[in-house]
């Protein structure tokens, strides 16, 4: 169980660390750039890819093309989210993707449908409604800023069903799909940051680093708590959203003082329900 917690943990300090950043400074593309460089370089070292070996030509390029723009552009819709919308709202948006990811399991992969896992869709869609939920005027959320969220959670549900598709690619593993992730990421970074012209500065490095870490840790015991519940992955599953959705609420609304209507608290409720009730359904 301790893999989880630590993945939860990380995936929290990610989102503390955009949300610190973003107040002090304003070159967080160059921020997350770093950040893939150095994710690439950790998961070298940690996974060993045998890149000499690899047959090249099997290898699912286009999928990594798409995912190498998608990530580094989510990550700087979510550090934007972050700053104008909280923690809170951000990681809820963040893991009700996984709708989009559970409703693609059974209309393009052929996995097995049931009552409660259609409970469960319903569920989710309606608490994204509440969650999202905002009128002019209401000083709990920014009602201009409402576009990150929704294009956070369509661009992460994209990403998940790609990572989908890698996992059954027989040929490439996934670290080291994951691997030439990184790496098309950094560099689709490094357009970005030199399309704004954002100046480099020692300590965009200094919080690249700290931001790889996390996130590559984030991703690394996440896949290690799949190793050690290899015969239960819903528990792995609905520990990681649910404590995801839970810890990153708390540290938004107790620590960052971050403000939540009614109808937002509801969604909260109902996308705890609704993740529950699918990992059930596995």
């Amino acid at each position: 169980m301790k893999e989880i917690i630590i993945s939860i943990f990380f995936n929290i300090v990610v989102s503390i660390l955009l949300k610190l950043y973003n107040k002090k400074s304003k070159g967080v593309s160059l921020v997350i750039t770093y950040n893939y460089l150095f994710s690439a370089i950790f998961c070298y070292i940690l996974f060993k890819p045998d890149l000499p070996s690899l047959n090249y030509s099997s290898a699912p390029w286009f999928i990594y093309f798409l995912m190498s723009i998608l990530m580094p552009v989510v990550f700087l819709l979510i550090a934007e989210s972050i700053k104008y919308t909280g923690i809170a709202r951000t990681d809820i948006a963040q893991r009700m993707s996984l709708l989009l990811t559970v409703s693609a399991s059974f209309l393009f992969f052929n996995e097995s449908i049931n009552s409660l896992k259609i409970l469960g869709l319903l569920i989710g869609f309606i608490s994204i409604l509440f969650i999202f939920y905002a009128k002019k005027g209401d000083q709990t959320f920014p009602y201009t800023k409402l576009y990150l969220l929704i294009l956070i959670f369509f661009g992460l549900g994209i990403i998940n069903i790609l990572y989908k598709l890698i996992a059954v690619n027989q040929n490439f593993s996934f670290t080291t799909s994951t691997f030439f992730i990184f790496i098309g990421s950094f560099i689709v970074g490094c357009i970005i940051t030199f399309a704004q012209k954002i100046r480099f500065t020692f300590k965009e490095i200094l919080w690249g680093i700290a931001l790889g870490i996390f996130n590559f840790g984030n991703v690394y015991f996440y896949l290690k708590a799949h190793q050690t519940f290899k015969d239960n992955p819903s528990l792995v599953f609905a520990s990681m959203n649910l404590g995801v959705i839970v810890l990153g609420s708390l540290v938004g609304i107790l620590v960052f003082k971050e403000k939540m209507n009614k109808l937002n608290y509801l969604g909260l409720v109902l996308a705890l329900a609704a993740i529950t009730i699918i990992s059930l359904s596995t």
